[in-house]
């Protein structure tokens, strides 16, 4: 919260009535520090010198709608309180003013004592999501969300992504398949502040006739199928993330139109011609080299994309990882299978070490599950890692590890799939994975 030196908050009234502004701020100064602004253009003057902690804003302004302040207000990062005051014959103004972001609506005459009590709580809610905020990237500074025991390559891209986490500038991860760039995603989303959620969608997984209207959203009627307005993920990813896996994917239209998203900041729904701000961070990821010529990439989108750079390395460069990784993993599936494994035995170790994991990660951790989901035992040993067993989704050993582990991958989502009576949502919490995630895999494996 941001306080004044006499440590009030401050609250901005934006209302062209002088009597009733005047009026209203002698109610409020004895707990506020209380500014006064009678049109648009005087607020926009007032809050570019200083942004209160909230604003009384008037609908209906001698020079245009107060609407299309709050519009403005949501790109702040973080976004002042916004309480919309209104006439009773307004209240559909206020509603809508509701969806645009304002935390709440008063009717005039207001109810002083009552807009006292919710300034105070809105305020006192916000100062405490701000103080978890900032110990929850205290945390996240100090413990990456994603696995590394601190030394070596992933000790590097932990400090690299540390530094520029707060930067607003694009983000390219490239690595293999499995390799965890959508983990390093996240924890930069972490460590960035931003108010809004990662937005995260594998390009490859989404049906190349239907990504534009994913990607930008539609209007009802936009074309034969779209019966509703569609929210796209740009305007999801508002005042967040968005996370672009496998952005090679994208088709040459979705390119072209999303070069513009990042030169000019505004994009179209599908179906739309009302122009819409773009308000996110860019974090891409690919496992190609997007500047082949055969991967028919825009290179003016490429550089676009390409402002700061990670190359996460395969599993086999991070050996001193392995362990760590496989404790993380054996605690995932005690929970998942409720069993009681301690840990893996020499011989496993040394196996796992010396393995070229062609999979990387996500190999690694399908390995530790599905021998967790087969031990009889404490101690994970060889005969769980190669083992046959009638009743268990276990590998045919004429199998490649590699393949093996896909069977096994593809049998537990069947499984959840039909625990949850084909929910994804469900199904996608059974498996621990996101929503997202699950539909990439269902395409991936036919099912």
């Amino acid at each position: 919260m941001s306080l004044n030196k006499d440590s009030r908050p401050r609250v901005a009234i934006v209302d062209d009535e002088p009597n009733f502004s005047e009026s209203l701020q002698m109610a409020l100064e004895d707990s506020f520090g209380v500014s006064i602004a009678h049109s648009l253009k005087s607020a926009r003057e007032m809050l570019k010198k200083s942004m209160p902690d909230a604003i009384l804003l008037d609908i209906r302004l001698s020079d245009g709608n107060g609407i299309d302040l709050l519009r403005e207000l949501r790109a702040l990062n973080p976004m002042p309180i916004v309480i919309i005051m209104t006439a009773h014959g307004a209240v559909d103004n206020a509603v809508a003013a509701i969806k645009e972001g304002a935390a709440d609506y008063f009717t005039k005459p207001l109810d002083i004592e009552k807009l006292k009590r919710e300034l105070n709580v809105y305020l006192e809610n916000r100062f405490l999501l701000e103080k978890v905020t900032f110990l929850d990237r205290e945390l996240n500074r100090i413990k990456p969300s994603f696995v590394t025991s601190g030394s070596g390559i992933m000790k590097d891209i932990a400090d690299k992504a540390r530094m520029v986490a707060s930067l607003n500038i694009p983000v390219l991860i490239k690595g293999e398949t499995g390799t965890g760039k959508e983990k390093l995603a996240e924890w930069i989303h972490a460590l960035s502040g931003l108010s809004g959620e990662l937005v995260a969608i594998n390009c490859s997984a989404v049906p190349k006739d239907i990504f534009e209207s994913e990607f930008f959203g539609h209007t009802k009627g936009a074309f034969s199928g779209a019966v509703a307005n569609k929210e796209g993920l740009i305007e999801r990813a508002e005042g967040g993330t968005l996370f672009l896996d496998e952005i090679g994917e994208l088709t040459e239209s979705v390119q072209a139109k999303f070069l513009r998203v990042l030169e000019e900041g505004v994009y179209y729904k599908v179906g739309e011609t009302r122009e819409r701000k773009a308000v996110f961070r860019l974090i891409s990821a690919t496992n190609s080299n997007l500047e082949e010529p055969s991967k028919n990439f825009r290179q003016d989108l490429f550089f676009r994309i390409n402002g700061i750079t990670f190359e996460l390395p395969p599993l086999i460069e991070r050996r001193e990882d392995i362990a760590l990784l496989t404790s993380v993993f054996i605690k995932e599936a005690n929970s998942s299978y409720n069993k009681n494994v301690s840990g893996v035995s020499k011989k496993v170790m040394d196996y796992f070490m010396r393995y070229d994991w062609p999979g990387n990660i996500r190999e690694l951790k399908w390995a530790v599950h599905r021998a967790v989901a087969i031990a009889t035992g404490d101690i994970i040993d060889m005969e769980d890692i190669s083992a046959k067993k009638p009743g268990h989704p276990a590998a045919d050993e004429s199998l490649s590890f590699h393949d093996a582990m896909t069977g096994l991958e593809k049998r537990y989502i069947e499984k959840a799939l039909a625990e949850a009576n084909n929910n994804k949502t469900e199904a996608a919490k059974i498996l621990g994975i996101s929503v997202r995630v699950l539909h990439y895999k269902i395409k991936q494996y036919g099912l």
